[in-house]
């Protein structure tokens, strides 16, 4: 069954049995830190990907995974077999007729901190915050929330809400990168802005944008294109109802700005690049190329 038949079939169910396993790339950068830690790290990329693929993270009614990977750059530990890392994490999900795919999400996390001992079994504890296994709770809920959305408005909801508790028990714990901050990124103050109701026309723009946009442009480029733009409009919407500084309209246009510009190359209204540039001006240069080409 393709991606777009199953994406059909669950508009008929619930958004809770919307759920899928995870295939995940795990590359880990230890070159930063010592020889010693080098050797205690040297199954830390086979643990952490175990410990995603092997779990399913919802209902297994989904035959396809979701895609995704992780990179992680190590500081120099912190002693006590503590360790400081940088994380850069995507996700993409299969256009339909399509040999190609798409980026749902591109993010990177600078703040984790997080205790890790070789030889010691990883296991899933959704009562207990941990700071390394939760931290990738947190992100995989995010992903596969965000996997839901594009196929199912509001889809990605009970993803969401476990990531919004597991961000409460790292809140409460101490650990950095958790506490709402409110000027730089947190692992809070995204959740948070996620599930505000401001929030929600961006939530329903990844639907427009990839189940209405992307997966017709085989069969309707026209239409795809013109839901593409009606996507980004209601991304523009829950910016102007959030503040400029929204996380998730940032995250939205990092990840997509690119393949924005390139599906609107044969829109017949070239100054739709001038009106996105209003909405996005981080991404203006590439913008700009296109409005010129």
């Amino acid at each position: 069954m393709n991606r777009l038949a199953v994406g059909v079939l669950l508009l008929l169910t619930s958004a809770a049995g919307f759920a899928q396993g995870i295939e995940c790339t795990v590359t880990a950068n230890t070159e930063s830190v010592g020889s010693a830690s080098k050797d205690l790290l040297v199954n830390f990329a086979s643990d952490i990907r175990d410990y995603v693929n092997n779990y399913q993270w919802g209902a297994a009614n989904v035959p396809e995974k979701v895609r995704c990977s992780i990179e992680i750059f190590f500081n120099s530990p912190g002693g006590s077999d503590k360790y400081t890392a940088q994380v850069s994490i995507g996700s993409q999900r299969p256009i339909y007729k399509s040999n190609r795919s798409t980026a749902v999400l591109h993010l990177r996390d600078d703040t984790w901190e997080f205790t890790y001992l070789k030889n010691r079994p990883l296991t899933h504890n959704q009562y207990t915050f941990n700071d390394l296994t939760s931290f990738l709770d947190y992100y995989m809920s995010i992903i596969v929330g965000y996997d839901c959305d594009t196929y199912e408005p509001g889809g990605g909801s009970p993803y969401f809400a476990r990531a919004a508790e597991i961000a409460s028990m790292g809140n409460s714990s101490g650990s950095n990168g958790w506490a709402p901050s409110g000027s730089t990124y947190t692992r809070c103050d995204f959740i948070q802005e996620l599930l505000l109701p401001g929030c929600e026309p961006l939530r329903s723009g990844l639907y427009t944008y990839h189940f209405i946009g992307l997966d017709s442009m085989a069969i309707n480029p026209s239409h795809a294109q013109e839901s593409i733009i009606r996507a980004i409009n209601m991304v523009a919407k829950a910016k102007n109802n959030i503040g400029p500084r929204s996380w998730t309209a940032k995250l939205f246009f990092d990840s997509k700005y690119m393949e924005i510009a390139e599906v609107l190359a044969t829109y017949p209204d070239k100054s739709i690049y001038k009106k996105i540039e209003q909405i996005d001006p981080n991404h203006t240069r590439t913008y700009d190329e296109y409005f010129k080409k």
